[in-house]
């Protein structure tokens, strides 16, 4: 049995936009504050999205997202005091 496609909303509202990126209405004002809204213009009352503009939007929410770095192993052969008393 196939499931139907998801179907495209043509505009999304504030509320639908912040659903469909699982965040909430205050992170994306944050987010549109940040990086449209950013030259002195103040933000519309309310907003509408476009289906492409969520794309947009979740690769600025992925770009916010903090880089974890995995530091490298340690070689645990020559950390204590007497392997270093031995080598002098």
């Amino acid at each position: 049995m196939h499931r139907p496609a998801r179907t495209t909303k043509e505009f999304y509202t504030e509320e639908e936009a912040a659903a469909e990126l699982k965040i909430t209405v205050d992170r994306l004002h944050h987010l549109l504050d940040r990086k449209l809204f950013n030259d002195g213009s103040s933000r519309p009352q309310s907003v509408s999205f476009q289906s492409t503009d969520l794309i947009l939007l979740r690769f600025w929410l992925e770009q916010d997202q903090p880089k974890l770095i995995q530091m490298p192993s340690r070689n645990l052969r020559g950390t204590g005091t007497g392997d270093f008393e031995r080598e002098r």
